[in-house]
């Protein structure tokens, strides 16, 4: 017999999320005994989870409050050791010896304050090595959530591709729309404005341009200037479920020069190689090397800082990067349902950074592009 579940985590843990669709700031409790869920809250939480639990097969939810009792007289042994911010812990071994459960796995980001106190009370505690919970298959209503925040993301980048094309440009080839300079700073604002609109956050966004874009995370600042790339990479969150949604783009203000050109092509062309291998019961590292194999043949040299320098996509969902991961050795069969990005990138302080990026749906005989968004360098 499998050992039951145990998480002690906040909403904002993605397997918490998952498996009990509850959205609480503060630590709770998940016994999953694989027949039935076992909820446990504080009064804070106690009403509202009940509601939110209603009607769904298997939960029980539980007020925890009473076990603080035993917590105290547990303390007041002595010789009896309780570490800071192990209550939880103590909460949940006192349930488990109710439930006559001896063992339990919990997941490999559980604090180790908790694992310890669990082992000190009895309990047989073993980290899992892979995700309690296989997410990596999106459900209907899960695909749902993820294109609202596509929504709201196409939104936010057309907004932001829509301002540089209205610029004008200045002597030193800077854009200026209505008057004003257009800064990665500038669009950021823009972008997250029309984010909290739809209900949607955004703590980072790369809006970076000319020699900053050849760092792939660089975030971007200062004044924009025509003929450089802009590479614009947004993946916001939604506020009320949890799930994200990640697209990247790689314009240009007027006229690139001719290697920017060739250069965003070859990236244009490496995303369809990937893409025209994508189905179920392919795996992710044939996606990889098909984009590997335009890069060479087009002549683009990768060292250790510049080139194609990291890996293809990934899956997203309640995390933003979740299995599957589309790498030069990944192994990870692709199963219809999964929703993975595909993102090649070329990367030279010479000409700046070009990434595109669409989030797609597996399907079993190919895929279904979710962005809804076309690719175009010259604005």
């Amino acid at each position: 017999m499998l050992a039951a579940k145990l998480l002690i985590a906040a909403s904002t843990d993605a397997e918490m999320r998952y498996a009990t669709g509850l959205a609480i700031t503060d630590p709770f409790i998940l016994l999953d005994t694989g027949t039935k869920r076992y909820v446990l809250v504080s009064s804070l939480e106690y009403g509202r989870a009940k509601r939110a639990l209603r009607g769904r097969k298997g939960f029980r939810v539980v007020l925890f409050d009473k076990y603080y009792e035993q917590i105290k007289k547990l303390r007041q042994r002595k010789g009896t050791k309780v570490r800071k911010g192990s209550v939880l812990a103590l909460i949940a071994a006192a349930y488990l010896k109710e439930r006559r459960i001896k063992n339990v796995t919990m997941p490999r980001s559980a604090l180790a304050v908790h694992v310890e106190q669990l082992r000190k009370t009895g309990v047989g505690v073993a980290l899992a090595t892979k995700p309690l919970y296989d997410r990596a298959v999106k459900r209907k209503d899960e695909l749902e959530e993820i294109l609202k925040v596509r929504n709201a993301t196409v939104k936010a980048m057309a907004r932001c591709t829509a301002i540089i094309k209205g610029s004008g440009v200045n002597a030193r080839k800077e854009l200026l729309y209505k008057g004003k300079k257009v800064t990665s700073e500038y669009l950021r604002a823009e972008a997250r404005k029309l984010l909290i609109e739809e209900g949607c956050e955004s703590a980072e966004m790369i809006i970076s341009h000319g020699v900053q874009s050849a760092y792939p995370h660089e975030e971007g600042t200062g004044a924009i200037r025509a003929g450089e790339p802009i590479v614009m990479d947004f993946f916001p969150r939604s506020m009320a479920t949890g799930y994200w949604f990640d697209m990247t783009r790689t314009v240009c203000k007027g006229k690139p020069g001719d290697a920017l050109r060739k250069q965003w092509d070859a990236v244009r062309e490496a995303q369809d190689a990937g893409l025209k291998k994508v189905k179920a019961g392919v795996k992710t590292g044939a996606i990889h090397k098909a984009v590997v194999g335009v890069f060479a043949r087009r002549g683009y040299e990768t060292t250790t800082e510049e080139g194609y320098i990291h890996s293809t996509g990934h899956g997203l969902g309640l995390e933003i990067h979740e299995a599957p991961s589309l790498h030069e050795q990944g192994t990870e069969v692709l199963q219809a349902g999964m929703i993975i990005t595909v993102e090649p990138g070329l990367y030279y302080r010479a000409t700046g950074g070009v990434r595109l990026e669409n989030t797609i749906l597996v399907t079993t005989t190919g895929y279904k592009d979710l962005t809804r968004m076309g690719r175009v360098l010259r604005l």
